[in-house]
């Protein structure tokens, strides 16, 4: 409900409605966009074993890494946040991809 005022701002309780409506779209594209992502670890599933890649190539997690802290930077989101979804993410992609390739291990990973 508008302020009675007439100024066109909204009240805060439809402020707050109006946020959770743009924080729960966000989070359906979040979805969309990590569900891709799930699609092309099962390609790298797939495709790794013919290179007789491990799913945990060391380098390749520093080189994400890096890129989503500089995107994290560019784009304003917390440095700290972005490192540790993305630790997690990479994480989860990296068990998928070993349950996917028929539990084949991969290096031990760096301490």
């Amino acid at each position: 409900m508008k302020r009675p005022s007439g100024d066109g701002a909204l009240s805060p309780q439809d402020e707050m409605a109006e946020v959770r409506r743009q924080i729960d779209a966000l989070d359906d594209e979040i979805v969309a966009l990590l569900a891709r992502r799930q699609r092309q670890i099962e390609r790298a599933a797939r495709v790794k074993p013919l290179l007789e890649l491990p799913a945990r190539v060391p380098e390749r997690i520093d080189e994400v890494l890096a890129r989503v802290l500089e995107a994290a930077k560019r784009d304003g989101l917390s440095g700290e946040l972005s490192t540790e979804l993305w630790t997690r993410i990479i994480e989860w992609s990296i068990g998928y991809e070993e349950r996917l390739m028929g539990g084949a291990r991969s290096a031990k990973p760096p301490k």
